[in-house]
């Protein structure tokens, strides 16, 4: 039943109720996935097989399989954007040692 572009519900784990296509077999129980969830290995168990199939490639990249998931009829799926790289910040920027001041002993 699975084969590469089938389309699927994730119904366990932290993406379940959301669509992804399976890219590639890896073995028996498990499939790579991709789509509204997050790219990963998944097993087959955890996943409810719909009627379509999407026209991929195996190993497809995630924007492929974006670009398919969009062009089924009710179905938005969001591209992922890079994550801003993060200013660093003044303290964390290595600042050079200020010599140490001398302290004078008192003498008695």
């Amino acid at each position: 039943m699975m084969e590469i572009g089938r389309v699927c519900m994730k119904i366990a784990g932290r993406d379940a109720g959301k669509l992804c296509a399976v890219v590639e077999i890896v073995d028996k129980n498990y499939v790579m996935i991709d789509g509204q969830t997050r790219r990963r290995k998944c097993n087959i168990d955890h996943l409810e097989p719909l009627m379509k199939v999407l026209d991929i490639s195996e190993g497809a990249s995630h924007d492929d399989v974006v670009s398919a998931l969009n062009s089924l009829e009710g179905v938005s799926v969001k591209a992922k954007s890079s994550k801003p790289k993060k200013a660093k910040s003044e303290s964390s920027v290595k600042k050079e040692a200020a010599p140490k001041k001398k302290v004078a002993k008192k003498s008695e």
